[in-house]
């Protein structure tokens, strides 16, 4: 007789085993066998499986397209093209559909639609999701590949109304943190205007982004507060995983991690979510002075335990009593979608509220830390630190110039991240919950690390 927990791994390989058989049979005449028969860990590209789950994200989306007066549409990765015919559909609206593929599998059906379509439907194969790679290729060799991937998207001023709409499904951690990055530099995607993103996404990533420091601060970190301040957010609904190519493998956390609150979220499911970027950023902060804002909160975030008056001492001596004696009014902060109800959104997630320069912490001290403001709060005091007349002749500016410098000659965009910043607390095992790393990758994340801290 098997031991039962033997036993039980023989039935679940069965399981295992049954229901890739039946994946390869329902989709093998429509996706690539390396969609059906690897699962992984966590799928940076993901395809919509089949027409009835097209048909369902179709009917959720129907008030925010109605709501939009955009004429021009982005899918990633259309694959079989389920959702592309419901683009189509709305040939009133959609004046112009963009289709970006990843894959050469379904580059030929996807340029019959552009034959059908000539003037609608323009086809660029390309991968959007590493957009961030094709832009450091460019800046390596003068090459033009992220403005070929890209030559078909209109421009618009970055205040004028969204230049377009971008719908896919997207696993990649590194993909929104590039995106942080494009607005924070001005390159890449948002040089373009400000596009809306539609995206089905994994529940640890979105919960991560918009998040706040009730969660703790092991998840609540500088990107959840940058992504905040640039970004205006709204969950829509929670899509099926089923639904989606390639599946994903089971979590199976171990008894010491911390992250299981987060990871035990839905994970039968994607999240569908809304997100723009802030069309009053430049006003709450002006577009030279992003770099230092992006600098300040990756710098101060480095540990959940920083205090915000003996780190700022650090750039500014003896700036401590200004921020303890503030005679300033606080000015409250408001949600942007006052419809959306708290109780329905995902557990640790928070609404989207508008942001302000003066919505100040309450009682500030010598042990108030870093990881107690709210993002709004982050940037009332980052601007009260840029207004100090030190700020001129502070080595934050050094400090801000040196990691400038890093960035132009970092290798990759996530040597940038580690090179500009000390590694946060337990980003190993953060990693581990939003993105999928090679063995090659986590290898070398970890020697950096490990060398960082030593």
């Amino acid at each position: 007789m098997l031991p039962l927990r033997c036993s039980w791994s023989l039935a679940r390989a069965n399981y295992s085993t049954k229901a890739r058989k039946h994946i390869v049979a329902r989709y093998s005449d429509e996706f690539p066998e390396k969609l059906l028969n690897r699962k992984q860990k966590v799928p940076t590209h993901m395809y919509i499986a089949n027409a009835e789950a097209a048909a369902r994200i179709s009917q959720y989306l129907e008030p925010h397209f109605q709501s939009s007066g955009c004429d021009t549409v982005m899918e990633l990765n259309s694959g079989a093209g389920y959702f592309t015919r419901h683009l189509l559909d709305r040939e009133s609206q959609f004046r112009r559909i963009i289709l970006l593929e990843s894959m050469d599998h379904f580059m030929p059906r996807i340029q019959e639609l552009h034959a059908l379509y000539p003037e609608r439907v323009k086809v660029r194969q390309g991968d959007f999701v590493n957009l961030w790679k094709l832009v450091y290729m460019d800046k390596m060799d003068g090459g033009s590949r992220v403005a070929d991937l890209l030559g078909d998207v209109p421009q618009k001023a970055f205040t004028d109304d969204i230049n377009m709409l971008v719908f896919g499904a997207v696993g990649s951690y590194q993909f929104f943190k590039h995106l942080i990055n494009s607005l924070i530099f001005q390159t890449s995607l948002f040089n373009l205007g400000r596009c809306e993103m539609i995206l089905a996404m994994p529940p640890p990533i979105y919960i991560h982004l918009t998040c706040n420091n009730e969660i703790g601060y092991l998840i609540y970190r500088s990107t959840s507060v940058l992504f905040q301040i640039l970004f205006e957010h709204k969950f829509i609904a929670k899509v099926p995983r089923e639904d989606f190519l390639p599946q994903q493998t089971v979590y199976n956390p171990t008894k010491s991690s911390k992250l299981v609150k987060v990871q035990s979220i839905n994970p039968e499911y994607l999240y569908l979510v809304k997100f723009t970027p802030r069309r009053n950023l430049h006003e709450l902060c002006q577009s030279q002075d992003l770099p230092a804002l992006w600098f300040f909160i990756k710098q101060n975030y480095v540990s959940r335990r920083n205090r915000i008056i003996p780190n700022l001492e650090k750039w500014v001596p003896g700036c401590g009593p200004r921020l303890i004696i503030n005679p300033q009014s606080s000015e409250s902060v408001k949600p942007i979608y006052p419809d959306e109800l708290p109780k329905k959104l995902p557990q640790y997630s928070c609404q989207s509220t508008t942001m302000s320069t003066r919505n100040y912490y309450p009682g500030i001290n010598i042990y108030t830390q870093f990881g107690d403001l709210l993002p709004s709060q982050v940037l009332t005091l980052f601007s009260q630190f840029r207004q100090w007349p030190e700020y001129g002749e502070s080595s934050f500016l050094a400090s801000l110039e040196n990691a400038l410098l890093k960035l132009e000659t970092a290798n990759d965009e996530q040597n940038l991240e580690d090179g500009v910043t000390l590694p946060e607390e337990d980003d190993v095992e953060a990693d581990e919950m939003l993105e999928e790393e090679s063995a090659d990758t986590a290898s070398t994340s970890a020697k950096r690390r490990r060398n960082a801290s030593s």
